[in-house]
């Protein structure tokens, strides 16, 4: 089950399809441009993909038939899979592509006919760098590590509420606690969510929730101190239900995100143990950002070609943006179109791997003190740098070796 390739010179028919949610539009032309198949409603279903392959069929076989996908998020893998299982030959690209189109009008016409018709004059040129999707273990570990950085992001979101909520309720809570998302913190809040609830509270149920959340490294004396805090407290006096209503769904909120993201950590460790991968002999990739690594970037061999760095650096949107005309000349910036995780994978990446690689370390150095760049500025040349290491590293399938690759210039 594999895509293809190269151009087939038996292929004549070329098919294009717009990817949406509920259903895509698919039509067809010949090599010639002439309209073999007009715009068509691709139901999202087993019956709606088996009258697909129907009409495909009519156009002639299957050798002879290149049909061109756009990656709309996740809804065009479904279709994806049909098509490889019985054996039509399949090209996915950027959907980037096919939202230009709609610049090439006068009036800015834009529809799904449009656009599968504009997917299958692009297939037909093949003016376009196909997306290979990875080995099955490689996106199910995309997959996995993508609802890891949902869960991660969500999970800060609640955070930020939490507190929020804690500053309402008892402004001086957060004198008592390294951090208002410890146990003990949670622990205390379960019970009472207000200053006036822990004034209210015993000292001794205080003093025992505080020890056997903390294990022992809180006690008495911060449970006094906590007590006399929410009896002097703003808010001691300020009665106010929807907090308390509020407080308690939201911790039980954190404790399910934190579970589902421990699980999901020990399925990524699982899956990425199983591969043998050279990035994990970079200084300063992890265990969470070594998988994301591998699994946004996938086979590497996709990215051949005159300028692969180039491509890879492109692809992970790191790639600088020019922008001028006539005499204007705009500010060279990052592109940032392409992998986000990607991306974020790599800038938490390098900020670890300075630490441990001296010709990393210089080139921070370099960009942050003698050229007085911002913190975020070196790190993205610190991060340019580790993603053409992690190239040359995969690329040949060998172990880090900062003799061979780090004397390269960056």
């Amino acid at each position: 089950m594999k895509t293809p390739t190269s151009r087939n010179n038996l292929i004549d028919i070329f098919v294009g399809v717009d990817i949406g949610k509920s259903f895509h539009c698919a039509a067809a032309i010949n090599g010639r441009g002439n309209v073999l198949l007009k715009p068509l409603k691709v139901i999202a279903s087993a019956e709606g993909f088996a009258a697909f392959e129907g009409r495909l069929c009519q156009l002639g076989q299957k050798t002879n038939v290149l049909i061109g996908l756009e990656a709309s998020g996740h809804y065009w893998m479904s279709l994806w899979r049909f098509l490889l299982e019985r054996d039509w030959q399949v090209q996915v690209f950027n959907p980037v592509l096919s939202s230009k189109n709609a610049r090439t009008h006068l009036r800015g016409r834009k529809t799904d006919a449009d656009d599968a018709f504009f997917i299958a004059r692009t297939v037909r040129d093949g003016d376009f760098t196909p997306l290979q999707p990875g080995e099955e273990d490689t996106e199910q570990l995309k997959l996995v590590c993508r609802q890891r950085r949902f869960i991660t992001h969500e999970l800060a979101n609640a955070k930020r509420r939490l507190t929020g909520l804690i500053d309402l309720s008892f402004p001086e809570f957060s004198r008592h606690f390294d951090n208002n998302h410890s146990k003990a913190a949670y622990a205390v809040l379960k019970v009472a969510p207000s200053a006036a609830a822990i004034a209210r509270l015993s000292l001794r149920r205080l003093e025992g929730l505080l020890i056997g959340a903390s294990r022992g490294r809180l006690g008495a004396g911060q449970a006094k101190a906590l007590q006399e805090s929410a009896k002097r407290s703003l808010a001691v006096h300020r009665q106010d239900p929807a907090l308390d209503l509020l407080i308690r769904p939201m911790i039980a909120q954190l404790e399910f995100f934190e579970k589902q993201r421990a699980e999901l950590d020990a399925h990524i460790e699982r899956l990425f143990s199983r591969m043998e991968h050279p990035i994990k002999t970079i200084p300063g990739i992890g265990s969470i950002t070594g998988p994301l690594i591998a699994a946004e970037l996938g086979d590497l061999r996709r990215f051949e070609g005159r300028r692969p760095l180039h491509a890879l650096l492109a692809y992970a949107g790191m790639d600088p943006r020019v922008r001028k005309s006539g005499q204007w000349c705009g500010k060279i910036k990052m592109s940032k179109r392409g992998s986000v995780a990607l991306r974020t994978a790599l800038y938490q990446a390098a900020s670890m791997a300075r630490l441990h690689e001296p010709c990393l370390a210089e080139i921070y150095n370099r960009h942050k003190q003698r050229m007085n760049k911002h913190h975020g500025v070196a790190i993205s040349h610190v991060a340019r740098k580790l993603l053409g290491i992690i190239y040359a590293v995969c690329a040949r399938g060998q172990s880090y070796d900062p003799a061979k690759i780090c004397a390269q210039p960056s």
